[in-house]
């Protein structure tokens, strides 16, 4: 049915308990509700403990314990190289894809075939790589592990890290709304299709501090998301539990007595 008309709605039957049970079953559903909404809260407070702390580390701002010295501004071509090592063609290729925002690489699925002359490159993993279209919007990553040996077209281009520049500093730096969004200007194309080239992300400069200090801060960051990847995955585990739990009380399966103690 498209659409359920109000008749049609009230007419359903459900199964209904007493209302004291109702009431029970309500009240312990809500306390799983309660231990949801304090998780989300946790993980808020953790992103935005984040980016104070990655935009503080990542500019000079706040130094770690031990680093002195200046930091030097350096153009990106010092320290990166794109790859174009050939690949398949569109129909055999497995592709990767890079999501908005920061959120990493993954293989891309498609229900069509890509067409037998698009030229595709082979991808390693720890290489860095962004999309064309969507760099102003954030979509940055680093080829991880399981992912090696993918390909992708010339839109998504990628970079092999030379010495002297951590990757997973560079992640957060180039991660950051301050950098991405100064090459709006020159960005290619229509205003719904803005391309940013590879030529023109090697020119950016970027303001590093020695290497040691560079995986110092990297270390601290992994951390703090390792921390989030953690509360996330208790949070989903506690969606999921509600679930079963939901499926089990509004079903009538699994009874609850009134005079129980919560």
């Amino acid at each position: 049915m498209k659409n359920v008309s109000q008749d049609a709605f009230l007419g359903v039957p459900i199964l209904l308990p007493p209302l004291p049970e109702q009431r029970r079953i309500a009240a312990i559903l809500s306390q799983w509700d309660d231990s949801l909404s304090i998780l989300s809260r946790l993980i808020e407070a953790k992103r935005q403990q984040k980016r104070g702390l990655a935009e503080a580390l990542l500019t000079g701002k706040r130094r770690l314990p031990g680093f002195e010295g200046e930091w030097e501004l350096q153009p990106l071509s010092k320290f990166l190289r794109e790859s174009r090592v050939p690949g398949s063609n569109g129909t055999t290729a497995r592709k990767l894809t890079v999501k908005l925002w920061g959120k990493g690489v993954y293989e891309k699925r498609e229900k069509l075939l890509g067409s037998e002359n698009t030229k595709y490159f082979k991808r390693r993993a720890g290489q860095l790589i962004f999309s064309k279209l969507d760099f102003l919007n954030g979509a940055f990553g680093v080829v991880p592990k399981d992912l090696d040996g993918l390909e992708s077209t010339l839109d998504l281009p990628c970079f092999d890290f030379l010495p002297g520049l951590e990757p997973q500093f560079l992640l957060e730096y180039i991660s950051r709304e301050e950098f991405y969004r100064q090459f709006e200007g020159g960005a290619i194309g229509g205003r719904k299709a803005r391309r940013v080239m590879p030529e023109e992300f090697l020119k950016a400069e970027v303001e590093l501090p020695p290497l040691p200090e560079q995986q110092a801060i990297a270390s601290v960051l992994s951390t703090l998301d390792e921390e989030l990847s953690a509360l996330e995955r208790l949070r989903t585990s506690v969606q999921e539990q509600k679930r079963g739990l939901m499926d089990l009380l509004l079903t009538g399966r699994v009874r609850v007595k009134v005079e129980e103690a919560s």
